[in-house]
């Protein structure tokens, strides 16, 4: 009779080498487990949400997209950032009048981190509770300029426009606006690099959500 055996891996997953052999994995109770990428990096402790606005409350948006004051910003100074997920609703917005738009964009700047910035500094909470901080920084509604990001990955995004139908009168809105997103295939951003969100209106939109992204040592991946 063979006797097979597995590695619990719970906490502290072990990063095999490449082309090295490893064991398959199983939990602390003895059930064999695979898992996707997104659980997995839960499991290890190094998947972080960032929740924004609380309710009855919200952030408040811009009028306009302005590139050097975002409303969400995710930085990591080395390692690699994972964007996971993205759930903006918006909260509160007088969109009523024709031509009045609404945007909510996330973009990935792949040439640097954030150091510092006017706003209010958010703390990401482990998606493991009990595990590790995250080792980057987060903002939401930058109110000074930032160093100019660069564009170098359009995340997701999402557009909205009252405009004029026939004899339509003013005043007929779509009901709810938001934007979800969840990333279907890992998008490795080598650090230094940072997310960032932008959500604005005409009327300055009042939002609420979170945005889930992991972040990993580069030891961890093999890019040769």
């Amino acid at each position: 009779m063979a006797n097979i055996k597995a590695q619990a891996q719970g906490l502290n997953p072990v990063v095999v080498g490449e082309g090295d052999y490893g064991f398959v994995s199983m939990s602390k109770i003895g059930q064999l487990f695979t898992a996707d990428w997104q659980t997995k990096l839960v499991l290890a402790g190094k998947a972080f949400t960032l929740d924004l606005g609380a309710g009855g409350t919200g952030l408040t948006g811009n009028s306009a997209i302005d590139a050097d004051q975002p409303e969400v910003l995710v930085a990591v100074d080395s390692g690699y950032l994972i964007p996971m997920e993205v759930n903006i609703d918006i909260y509160v917005d007088d969109c009523d009048a024709y031509d009045d738009v609404v945007d909510i964009d996330f973009i990935a700047d792949r040439s640097q981190a954030q150091s510092t910035a006017t706003a209010t500094a958010e703390t990401a909470n482990n998606l493991l509770d009990g595990a590790g901080a995250f080792g980057g920084r987060c903002w939401s509604i930058v109110s000074g300029n930032i160093t100019a990001p660069v564009e170098s990955d359009i995340l997701c995004s999402m557009h909205y426009e009252l405009t004029q139908v026939g004899t339509e009168t003013a005043g007929n809105s779509h009901g709810v606006l938001g934007l979800h997103k969840v990333f279907s295939v890992p998008r490795f951003l080598a650090g230094p690099c940072q997310i960032i969100g932008y959500v604005t209106g005409t009327n300055t939109p009042t939002f609420m959500g979170s945005v889930i992204f992991a972040h990993i040592p580069s030891s961890w991946i093999s890019i040769s």
